[in-house]
């Protein structure tokens, strides 16, 4: 790597700044843009993906967290890339895809052209999930994944009677006094209602022929023959 002498100053300088606009290098050290590119190309940098890709910085500076990104003063700089390359990196990375208000707060930028242009290159897909959408990974395998874990659990509300109502009963009789006269209808299907009664009565329930009728009529019951 063979740097001119205005070329060396305009790394020196960037080193000292760590981060600074491509124009403001030029004018401060009274050299041409050109001059600047040419030096930054030799030893390596990044652009950053906001501010119009207008700031650099020496690639031997950033300390990039977990997604890949490094922040200094507003200025986002990215290991992947451009913004579009970053975009699909972190949609690919991410266990449950992306949404753009994600990307948009981690960039610091607008990305929803660029999102645009990702889908309809088919680089990422996309799932509604409420109004809201979900940018996923292109392979089927990873998308689906990825949605699975976006999407909330299902939840099942547990069973709750309605308030102050109750079952329907027959005139005079208590609800376990039903179920044991069902029970025993079921099992003398052809019994009369005085036999009915008769037996419930040995079982020490408080009931006669009349009340068995009543309630067989109440529901709509008949006697069968077995």
């Amino acid at each position: 790597m063979n740097l001119t002498p205005r070329e060396s100053q305009v790394v020196e300088l960037l080193r000292q700044r760590r981060v600074a606009p491509y124009a403001e290098l030029a004018r401060q050290l009274e050299v041409s843009s050109k001059t600047v590119q040419r030096a930054l190309a030799k030893v390596g940098a990044y652009a950053s993906l906001n501010g119009n890709s207008a700031y650099v910085t020496l690639k031997s500076v950033p300390r990039f967290d977990g997604r890949g990104l490094w922040v200094y003063e507003q200025r986002c700089f990215s290991r992947h890339g451009d913004l579009p390359h970053t975009i699909r990196a972190l949609i690919e990375q991410s266990n449950q895809g992306c949404t753009l208000e994600e990307l948009q707060q981690w960039l610091g930028t607008r990305v929803h052209n660029h999102l645009s242009l990702l889908l309809r290159r088919e680089e990422i897909q996309r799932f509604s999930l409420g109004r809201q959408a979900v940018y996923t990974s292109a392979h089927p395998a990873k998308h689906q994944q990825q949605q699975a874990a976006r999407q909330p659990p299902a939840t099942v509300a547990p069973w709750e009677p309605a308030a102050g109502k109750t079952p329907p009963l027959p005139p005079g009789m208590e609800a376990m006094d039903v179920i044991r006269l069902l029970l025993q209808m079921l099992r003398k299907p052809g019994a009369s209602e005085a036999s009915l009664a008769k037996s419930l009565q040995a079982q020490g329930l408080a009931i006669h022929a009349d009340q068995v009728r009543q309630a067989m009529a109440f529901y709509g019951l008949k006697k069968t023959t077995p």
